[in-house]
């Protein structure tokens, strides 16, 4: 019996945790408060630095126009790819820079902001389609103290239960994220399009701690966005998401390729959730901050566990209980294995508050994202659930693997 409501008491706990975290996002969220802006900016202070390795030639030829657009220079990085993005990226007023071996996106990212002098390097994936007047919104946020500015991302609908499932998880993000900046830091500046100062993080990308970072004695390539951003918090600096501007990029096309994609966004945050905690970096981003990494890591890990521990005792009767009714299979497990009273008042009231918070936080927090999709809601919904299901067992493989890290880190 005492084990049992030791379960019981952790597992409230929990629902008080998510419900305040659920409360939390969402106010922020949806009240959210731009900080201070500068006026009077010039894009040419910018370079634009964008990677590509096999791209969809008709897709890279709409992200390059988009680029034009932008009113500065711009850079590709063929990564053992040249034509046509050679050929498409110089007919658009670009340069173009070869590399004869497949190094990876990190590695491309290096070389190209080797050739950059101006005040700003924006980054931006090859299948990355931005607005006309993104760089110049994006640059007046750099307040004092700010040196990394990110937009909001859009997931392309090509019909496909992926594009829904993806959008679905990015406006879980954006609500995450808009109550993250409120407070003056991310969990990650996106790499599919960021801008930063140079002078900040020119230094430590051509440094060896950046290329050639190991893991268990072994080289790895981590996520640049992620490392960036680590980087950023460890040394003070704030960082901020421009919500006027949304871009656009492509669907994973296939199961296989999303979980892929999933796996290794799962592994490099977990290798960051880890080495930010041990090292201060996490305590330098704010209370705010360490709540929310904290809640985002180890909330869904510990409640599952919690609840793993409490199916022990329903699958040694489950052919003996009413499906339809969980306060049933907690009476009869009350009853028959601890011979404790099935309608104790601190049983009851247990199961009341985690009903009611989980209720109440569930409804806030899915109608604060629902309010972010214009179109298609109850599809997007449907298929956001399956996606965030997938998510929830991918995070926890990605926990007991994070230490293996692919090489060409796409989006």
């Amino acid at each position: 019996m005492k084990d049992f409501l030791i379960i019981y008491l952790a597992l409230l706990a929990v629902s008080i945790i998510s419900f305040v975290y659920y409360i939390l996002n969402a106010y922020y969220s949806t009240y959210y408060i731009r900080g201070d802006t500068v006026s009077n900016v010039d894009p040419s202070e910018t370079t634009i630095i964008m990677p590509v390795y096999n791209e969809d030639p008709e897709v890279f030829r709409k992200a390059i126009v988009s680029l034009k657009l932008q009113g500065a220079d711009f850079i590709v990085v063929g990564d053992s790819s040249l034509e046509p993005y050679k050929t498409i990226t110089e007919e658009n007023g670009g340069k173009f820079i070869y590399l004869s071996k497949n190094g990876g996106k990190k590695n491309a990212l290096v070389q190209g902001i080797k050739h950059v002098s101006t005040k700003y390097v924006m980054f931006v994936d090859s299948d990355t389609i931005i607005p006309a007047n993104t760089l110049k919104s994006m640059l007046t946020y750099f307040a004092p103290g700010i040196a990394g500015v990110g937009v909001n991302i859009h997931i392309k609908n090509d019909g496909t239960y992926i594009s829904y499932a993806s959008e679905f998880i990015e406006r879980l993000t954006e609500m995450i994220s808009k109550s993250m900046s409120r407070h003056g830091n991310l969990y990650v500046l996106d790499g599919r399009c960021a801008l930063y100062k140079t002078d900040v993080v020119k230094p430590f990308m051509t440094s060896d701690e950046f290329l050639n970072k190991k893991i268990l004695g072994k080289k790895v390539v981590l996520g640049d966005d992620m490392q960036l951003t680590s980087y950023l918090i460890k040394n003070k600096y704030k960082m901020i998401k421009d919500y006027d501007i949304t871009v656009e990029t492509e669907p994973q096309h296939g199961l296989k390729k999303f979980m892929n994609q999933q796996i290794r966004w799962s592994r490099r945050g977990w290798y960051f959730f880890f080495k930010n905690i041990s090292d201060g970096t996490t305590k330098n981003g704010g209370k705010f901050y360490t709540f929310e990494i904290l809640y985002i890591y180890l909330i869904p890990i510990i409640g599952f566990i919690l609840l793993l521990f409490r199916g022990m005792f329903l699958l040694r009767i489950m052919g003996h209980i009413d499906y339809l009714s969980t306060s049933s299979i907690d009476n009869f497990v009350m009853h028959h294995f601890f011979h404790y009273h099935p309608h104790n008042f601190l049983e009851s009231v247990i199961n009341g508050l985690m009903y009611v918070l989980g209720a109440i936080g569930d409804t806030i927090f899915v109608g604060a994202i629902m309010i972010r999709i214009p179109k298609n809601r109850i599809r997007t919904l449907t298929y956001g659930a399956i996606g965030l299901g997938i998510l929830f067992f991918v995070n926890i493989y990605g926990l007991l693997t994070f230490w293996k890290q692919s090489k060409w880190l796409t989006r």
